[in-house]
């Protein structure tokens, strides 16, 4: 799912942590974890392409198919857990309950819009792994061999 779809869902579980909690911070907290998860595409960019920014390969958002490896290491179930099991308390209730809804959103649509992805591919402990080795984390018939 691209930038865009992520901020209007991210939008849609903040204003319920919202309604539900009636707290402003974690409300924002809610909104930006659900789509500045994103920002681990910088990794994966990185290692395709080095330091020099070029916007038009940034959005492509397919960058094991220049590196052979797909890191995304926010991108995780483990992660999330993680965070769930960790973040108690009742004063932390808004946010750990909105910040892991809203992962947890971001998670499951970028995993229905990217039928390139297994499932097995959002967790953490598969990518170590298999050595964030591209070939061996997405299906068959969308993986990409390096072109330039």
């Amino acid at each position: 799912m691209r930038t865009v779809g992520h901020i209007i869902t991210s939008a849609g579980v903040a204003g319920a942590s919202y309604m539900r909690y009636k707290s402003k911070p974690a409300a924002l907290a809610t909104f930006f974890a659900g789509w500045l998860i994103d920002l681990d595409h910088l990794v994966d960019y990185v290692r395709a392409h080095g330091w020099r920014p070029n916007w038009g390969r940034f959005s492509e958002a397919c960058h094991e198919r220049y590196s052979g490896k797909l890191y995304l290491p926010l991108h995780s179930y483990e992660l999330l857990a993680l965070f769930f099991l960790l973040c108690k308390g009742e004063n932390k209730q808004p946010y750990r309950v909105g910040i892991t809804l809203s992962v947890l959103t971001h998670l499951l649509l970028d995993q229905k819009c990217n039928p390139g992805r297994r499932p097995s591919t959002y967790f953490l402990t598969n990518r170590i792994r298999k050595k964030f080795d591209a070939g061996e984390i997405l299906k068959p018939h969308h993986r990409h061999s390096r072109s330039h």
